[in-house]
Protein backbone atom coordinates (compact mmCIF):
# COMPACT_ATOMS: atom_id res chain seq x y z
CA UNK A 1 0.00 0.00 0.00
CA UNK A 2 1.11 3.27 -1.12
CA UNK A 3 1.80 6.06 1.65
CA UNK A 4 -0.12 8.93 1.13
CA UNK A 5 2.61 12.03 0.61
CA UNK A 6 1.41 15.81 0.89
CA UNK A 7 1.44 17.90 -2.22
CA UNK A 8 3.96 20.73 -2.48
CA UNK A 9 1.64 24.19 -2.60
CA UNK A 10 3.36 27.50 -2.69
CA UNK A 11 2.33 30.52 -4.10
CA UNK A 12 2.82 33.95 -4.93
CA UNK A 13 1.17 37.39 -5.96
CA UNK A 14 1.92 39.00 -9.51
CA UNK A 15 0.98 42.68 -10.26
CA UNK A 16 -1.14 41.72 -13.33
CA UNK A 17 -4.52 40.56 -13.88
CA UNK A 18 -5.58 36.97 -14.60
CA UNK A 19 -5.64 36.90 -17.93
CA UNK A 20 -2.22 38.06 -18.18
CA UNK A 21 -0.73 36.24 -15.45
CA UNK A 22 -2.13 32.69 -17.55
CA UNK A 23 -0.61 33.98 -20.70
CA UNK A 24 2.88 34.30 -19.07
CA UNK A 25 2.95 31.26 -17.00
CA UNK A 26 1.53 29.28 -19.96
CA UNK A 27 2.51 31.10 -23.46
CA UNK A 28 6.23 32.43 -22.08
CA UNK A 29 7.14 30.06 -20.34
CA UNK A 30 11.18 30.08 -21.88
CA UNK A 31 10.72 33.59 -20.25
CA UNK A 32 11.36 32.56 -16.61
CA UNK A 33 11.74 28.52 -16.89
CA UNK A 34 15.30 28.67 -15.18
CA UNK A 35 17.95 27.87 -18.23
CA UNK A 36 19.56 25.58 -15.32
CA UNK A 37 16.18 22.86 -15.30
CA UNK A 38 16.31 20.75 -17.86
CA UNK A 39 16.72 16.95 -18.99
CA UNK A 40 18.23 17.19 -21.98
CA UNK A 41 21.89 16.73 -22.75
CA UNK A 42 21.92 20.52 -24.97
CA UNK A 43 20.70 23.99 -23.11
CA UNK A 44 16.94 24.96 -23.46
CA UNK A 45 15.72 27.11 -26.54
CA UNK A 46 11.86 27.12 -25.77
CA UNK A 47 9.94 25.27 -22.98
CA UNK A 48 6.37 25.02 -24.36
CA UNK A 49 2.77 23.92 -22.99
CA UNK A 50 0.27 22.96 -25.84
CA UNK A 51 -2.68 24.95 -24.79
CA UNK A 52 -5.11 22.09 -24.65
CA UNK A 53 -6.42 18.73 -22.93
CA UNK A 54 -3.93 16.24 -24.22
CA UNK A 55 -1.33 19.11 -24.83
CA UNK A 56 2.47 18.29 -24.58
CA UNK A 57 4.29 19.97 -21.99
CA UNK A 58 8.10 19.44 -23.55
CA UNK A 59 11.37 21.26 -23.66
CA UNK A 60 12.90 21.68 -27.45
CA UNK A 61 16.99 22.25 -26.88
CA UNK A 62 19.27 24.03 -28.78
CA UNK A 63 20.55 21.09 -30.96
CA UNK A 64 16.75 20.49 -32.23
CA UNK A 65 16.20 17.56 -29.32
CA UNK A 66 12.96 17.71 -27.53
CA UNK A 67 12.48 16.00 -24.08
CA UNK A 68 9.00 15.22 -22.60
CA UNK A 69 7.88 16.82 -18.88
CA UNK A 70 3.86 15.66 -19.35
CA UNK A 71 0.84 16.31 -20.54
CA UNK A 72 -2.44 18.80 -20.08
CA UNK A 73 -5.06 17.50 -18.29
CA UNK A 74 -7.29 20.16 -16.98
CA UNK A 75 -6.84 23.32 -19.52
CA UNK A 76 -9.36 25.87 -18.15
CA UNK A 77 -7.92 29.59 -18.96
CA UNK A 78 -7.72 32.29 -17.21
CA UNK A 79 -8.15 30.55 -14.05
CA UNK A 80 -6.24 27.49 -14.03
CA UNK A 81 -4.42 24.34 -15.91
CA UNK A 82 -3.50 21.02 -14.79
CA UNK A 83 -0.46 18.78 -16.26
CA UNK A 84 1.51 16.04 -15.67
CA UNK A 85 4.98 16.07 -14.16
CA UNK A 86 6.89 12.40 -15.01
CA UNK A 87 10.17 12.60 -14.64
CA UNK A 88 11.46 10.66 -12.08
CA UNK A 89 13.99 10.89 -9.52
CA UNK A 90 16.81 9.48 -11.98
CA UNK A 91 15.60 12.99 -13.89
CA UNK A 92 14.33 10.70 -17.03
CA UNK A 93 11.29 10.92 -18.11
CA UNK A 94 8.84 7.93 -17.59
CA UNK A 95 6.19 6.89 -19.30
CA UNK A 96 4.76 5.43 -16.47
CA UNK A 97 5.05 7.63 -13.75
CA UNK A 98 2.39 10.33 -13.03
CA UNK A 99 2.25 12.92 -10.83
CA UNK A 100 -0.07 16.11 -11.07
CA UNK A 101 0.43 20.23 -10.93
CA UNK A 102 -1.89 22.13 -10.77
CA UNK A 103 -1.80 25.92 -11.25
CA UNK A 104 -5.13 28.24 -10.20
CA UNK A 105 -4.89 31.77 -10.83
CA UNK A 106 -7.24 34.02 -8.35
CA UNK A 107 -8.09 37.25 -9.09
CA UNK A 108 -7.33 39.89 -5.77
CA UNK A 109 -9.22 42.87 -5.03
CA UNK A 110 -6.61 44.76 -6.00
CA UNK A 111 -6.28 43.84 -9.49
CA UNK A 112 -3.18 41.52 -8.98
CA UNK A 113 -3.36 38.01 -8.90
CA UNK A 114 -2.53 35.09 -6.52
CA UNK A 115 -1.26 32.07 -8.60
CA UNK A 116 -1.55 28.60 -6.48
CA UNK A 117 0.73 26.20 -7.37
CA UNK A 118 0.32 22.37 -6.02
CA UNK A 119 2.25 19.43 -6.72
CA UNK A 120 0.27 16.49 -5.79
CA UNK A 121 0.60 12.57 -5.90
CA UNK A 122 4.50 12.55 -4.90
CA UNK A 123 3.82 8.73 -3.78
CA UNK A 124 4.03 7.99 -7.44
CA UNK A 125 7.97 8.21 -6.76
CA UNK A 126 7.89 4.80 -4.62
CA UNK A 127 10.85 4.62 -2.62
CA UNK A 128 12.19 7.92 -3.92
CA UNK A 129 8.91 10.03 -2.30
CA UNK A 130 10.24 11.39 0.77
CA UNK A 131 13.68 12.70 -1.34
CA UNK A 132 11.46 14.29 -4.54
CA UNK A 133 9.61 16.22 -1.28
CA UNK A 134 12.74 17.57 -0.10
CA UNK A 135 13.66 18.56 -3.30
CA UNK A 136 10.73 20.31 -4.64
CA UNK A 137 10.48 22.00 -1.33
CA UNK A 138 13.99 23.49 -1.63
CA UNK A 139 14.80 26.76 -2.57
CA UNK A 140 15.61 26.48 -6.21
CA UNK A 141 12.27 24.41 -6.62
CA UNK A 142 9.30 25.77 -6.61
CA UNK A 143 9.70 28.46 -4.90
CA UNK A 144 12.51 29.92 -7.16
CA UNK A 145 10.38 29.23 -10.16
CA UNK A 146 7.44 31.13 -9.00
CA UNK A 147 9.60 34.01 -8.09
CA UNK A 148 11.65 33.75 -11.21
CA UNK A 149 7.65 33.80 -13.13
CA UNK A 150 7.18 36.45 -11.23
CA UNK A 151 9.47 39.13 -11.87
CA UNK A 152 8.95 38.32 -15.78
CA UNK A 153 5.19 38.64 -14.90
CA UNK A 154 5.20 42.24 -13.34
CA UNK A 155 7.66 43.23 -16.31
Amino acid sequence: MLQTVQPIQRDIVVGVRPQRAFEVFTGDMTSWWPASHHIGSAPIAEVLIEPRVGGRWYTRHQDGTETSTGFVTVWEPPTRFVVTWQIGADWKYHDDLVTSIEVRFVEQPDGRTRVLLEHRGLEAFGTDAAKMRTTFEGPDAWTGILAAYAQVAAA
